[in-house]
C-alpha cells in the first residue's frame, strides 16, 4: 500500500501544468477510494460568490462485468449544493453532508496563499470518514505543488496568466469548446444549445495602458507597477473565471474570451474600459487603455489572431485612444485591410516605446 501511495504522489508531481495536476488528482483518488463521483468546482466569478461550476468530474460506475467504467464531464455549472460549497469555500474546512439521492458526500478545502482556490468533492454510497485521512494528505500534497506550479504559470507582479502559457491554454478552450458542441449538439434544450451554438465564437482582446510610458517617466516605475497592478485587479473583477487572462510584458494585456455574440463581445470589453477610465489612481489620477479584439476562428493559427487584435488595438491607438475596436468591423467598414496569413510578420509586442 505505501508503494502505490508513492508512485501515485510521484505521478501527481510528474505534471507541468496546473490542468494536468488536476486530472492527477481525481485518477489517483479514484484508485484508492471507493466513490462514485469525484470532482473539483471553482467560484464561476470572483465579484460574484456563491456561484460554482464544476470544472471537471470523473463519474465511476461498474459494468457487467464488475469493471470500472470512467466518464469525464467537464464545465458544469452547480445548479445544487450551493450553500454548502460556499460554507466549504469561506471557512476553509470540509463539509459533509448526506444528500436526498442518499449518497455521501465530502467538500474538502484546496488552499493556496491562504485562502480557497478550489474544492474537491467526492461522492459515494457508503460512508467515506475512513477515508477522510489519505483524501486530505493528498489535497495537501496537490495545493503544495499547484503554488510551484503557479509560479511557473503566472505572472509575478499580477498573478495573471503568462505569456508562455498562452497557446497551451487557447488550445485547450477550443478543445472543450469542440466537445460542448458535440454534447449539445442532438440537445432537445434550447438553453443548452444557446450554450454551446456554433454560432458563436470566442474572442481575443489585447489591451494596453494609454501613454504608459509617460506615466513611468513622471512618477518612476514603482507607480507604473501599482498602475499595472491596479488594471490586473480590474480584469479580475470585470472577466469571469471562466475567461482567460494575461500579461503579456509591460503595460500588455490579453483576455480570451469564451463564446459571445459581438455586441455581447463590444459591451464587455468598453464596460472593462470604462472602469479604467474612472478609477482614481493615488498620485497618478487616472489612466485609460485601448484595446482590439478579433473573433478567434478555430484552425487559424493564435498569431494570425493576436495580430488581428493588434491591428484593431493600433487602430484605438492611432484614433483618440481609449476605446475598444474590433478587427472584423474594422474590416468590413475598410478602415483596415484584412492581409493573407503568410504576410503576417509584425506582432504587438513590438509596439515603439511612445505610447
Amino acid at each position: 500500500m505505501d508503494d502505490i501511495i508513492l508512485q501515485s504522489v510521484i505521478e501527481i508531481t510528474q505534471q507541468h501544468d496546473i490542468d494536468s495536476l488536476e486530472v492527477s488528482l481525481i485518477t489517483t483518488l479514484a484508485e484508492f477510494i471507493p466513490a462514485t463521483d469525484i470532482f473539483i468546482v471553482k467560484p464561476l466569478d470572483e465579484s460574484k460568490p456563491g456561484v460554482f461550476i464544476e470544472v471537471m468530474r470523473l463519474t465511476i460506475s461498474d459494468n457487467r462485468s464488475n469493471q470500472h467504467k470512467y466518464e469525464w464531464t467537464h464545465d458544469i455549472a452547480v445548479d445544487n449544493g450551493g450553500h454548502l460549497l460556499q460554507e466549504c469555500f469561506t471557512t476553509m474546512k470540509p463539509v459533509h453532508y448526506k444528500a436526498e439521492d442518499k449518497l455521501e458526500r465530502f467538500l474538502f478545502p484546496i488552499i493556496h496563499n491562504n485562502i480557497t482556490d478550489a474544492i474537491l468533492g467526492v461522492e459515494a454510497s457508503q460512508d467515506m470518514y475512513s477515508w477522510r485521512g489519505i483524501i486530505e494528505a493528498f489535497v495537501k500534497i496537490y495545493s503544495n505543488y499547484l503554488a510551484i506550479l503557479n509560479i511557473s504559470e503566472r505572472d509575478k507582479l499580477t498573478d495573471l496568466h503568462n505569456r508562455r502559457t498562452f497557446d497551451y491554454k487557447l488550445d485547450k478552450l477550443l478543445k472543450s469548446q469542440r466537445l460542448q458542441y458535440q454534447r449539445y449538439g442532438n440537445s432537445m434544450d434550447a438553453n443548452e444549445k444557446r450554450r454551446a451554438s456554433p454560432d458563436l465564437n470566442s474572442w481575443l482582446a489585447i489591451a494596453d495602458i494609454d501613454h504608459f510610458k509617460c506615466i513611468n517617466d513622471n512618477y518612476g516605475h514603482l507607480f507604473g507597477d501599482e498602475v499595472i497592478l491596479i488594471v490586473s485587479q480590474q480584469m479580475k473583477r470585470y472577466f469571469r473565471r471562466s475567461d482567460l487572462l494575461f500579461r503579456f510584458g509591460g503595460e500588455e494585456f490579453v483576455i480570451i474570451l469564451e463564446p459571445a455574440a459581438p455586441e455581447k463581445v463590444h459591451e464587455i470589453l468598453d464596460r472593462f474600459r470604462q472602469a479604467i477610465a474612472t478609477y482614481k489612481i493615488p498620485q497618478v489620477g487616472t489612466t485609460t487603455v485601448s484595446i482590439g479584439y478579433a473573433k478567434i476562428v478555430d484552425g487559424v493559427s493564435s498569431h494570425i489572431t493576436l495580430d488581428h487584435a493588434d491591428k484593431a488595438l493600433y487602430y484605438a491607438k492611432n484614433h483618440g485612444r481609449n476605446s475598444a475596436r474590433c478587427y472584423e468591423n474594422l474590416v468590413e467598414d475598410g478602415s483596415l485591410t484584412e492581409q493573407k496569413p503568410s504576410s503576417v510578420t509584425l506582432f504587438f509586442d513590438e509596439v515603439p516605446d511612445t505610447k
